[in-house]
């Protein structure tokens, strides 16, 4: 397995929905994880946000269906106590966001947060990426 990396909603959002343009960069990296080029990484809270999302779009069935092929390949990071408080005394612009930020910094083997809100992350501690960036610098 290569390097490990923090996925942002926004990015598998992209992939899940078929959000036009965006899923295509999206479901590059979604492949790379799936042929255990790279590790992807997301927060408990992720999952919850996701499925909210894919039972209104798609009915809770189909939303458990995807949810559980993406947790094949992909591995989730739990939302804690100590990521909330850290969160709410960080600064960042967007709570939800520095929440994601704390649950990816918890594990030391995440390179770096991919996300298409590169603004909301100024205050990260680690790397940040654009999906489209990423891909230029892991080919």
């Amino acid at each position: 397995m290569g390097s490990s990396y923090f996925l942002d909603s926004d990015v598998i959002l992209d992939y899940l929905l078929r959000r036009e343009p965006f899923n295509l960069p999206a479901r590059e990296i979604f492949g790379f994880a799936f042929n255990k080029e790279i590790q992807i990484y997301f927060s408990s809270l992720t999952v919850a946000n996701i499925h909210y999302l894919l039972r209104k779009q798609y009915g809770n069935d189909i939303a458990l269906d995807k949810i559980s092929e993406l947790l094949s390949f992909c591995k989730i990071l739990p939302v804690s106590e100590r990521e909330i408080f850290a969160a709410m005394k960080s600064g960042f612009s967007d709570f939800e966001d520095a929440i994601q930020h704390f649950t990816a910094i918890q594990n030391p083997e995440i390179e770096g947060i991919i996300t298409r809100n590169l603004a909301d992350y100024r205050k990260s501690q680690i790397p940040v990426f654009t999906p489209e960036v990423f891909l230029s610098t892991f080919k």
